[in-house]
C-alpha cells in the first residue's frame, strides 16, 4: 500500500516485475565451504569456551590490583564529577578529600580482603 493510503496494487506490480528479472545463482556463484568440527565433537564459542579447562580458585587481590582498582574508581569519580559538578570539582581541596577518601577506601577494602578467607 503506498504512503497515501490508496490500494491500487502497484506495489503488487512491482515485486512481481522484480522476481521475473531476479537472476538465480549458478554453481559457480556458490563457494563450498568445509566445516571443521571442534575437537570433541562439542560446538563452543568461536575464540574458545567460557569456562578454563582448570579449576578456579579463589585468592587474595595483590597490592597492584587494589591499586589499580583505587586508580580507576578515582578516574570515574573525577568523570563523573566533571559531568555533573563542573570545573568546581578540580579545586584543590576537593581534590584532596577525593584523593583521601579513595585512597582510605581501598586501603580498607585492600585489608578486609587480604584478611578474610577466600573460602568464606
Amino acid at each position: 500500500m503506498p504512503a497515501d493510503g490508496r490500494d491500487d496494487g502497484s506495489a503488487t506490480e512491482e515485486s512481481d516485475d522484480f522476481v521475473e528479472t531476479y537472476e538465480y545463482a549458478t554453481e559457480a556463484d556458490v563457494i563450498r565451504v568445509e566445516e571443521d568440527e571442534p575437537e570433541g565433537g562439542e560446538e563452543g564459542a568461536v575464540a574458545g569456551s567460557f569456562s578454563p579447562e582448570g579449576d578456579v580458585k579463589p585468592g587474595t587481590p595483590g597490592a597492584e590490583n587494589a591499586v589499580f582498582v583505587g586508580l580507576g574508581v578515582y578516574v570515574a569519580i573525577l568523570a563523573l564529577g566533571q559531568m555533573f559538578a563542573g570545573s568546581v570539582i578540580y579545586a584543590p581541596a576537593t581534590l584532596a578529600a577525593i584523593t583521601a577518601t579513595v585512597a582510605i577506601g581501598t586501603a580498607l577494602c585492600y585489608g578486609l580482603f587480604t584478611r578474610t578467607d577466600p573460602d568464606t
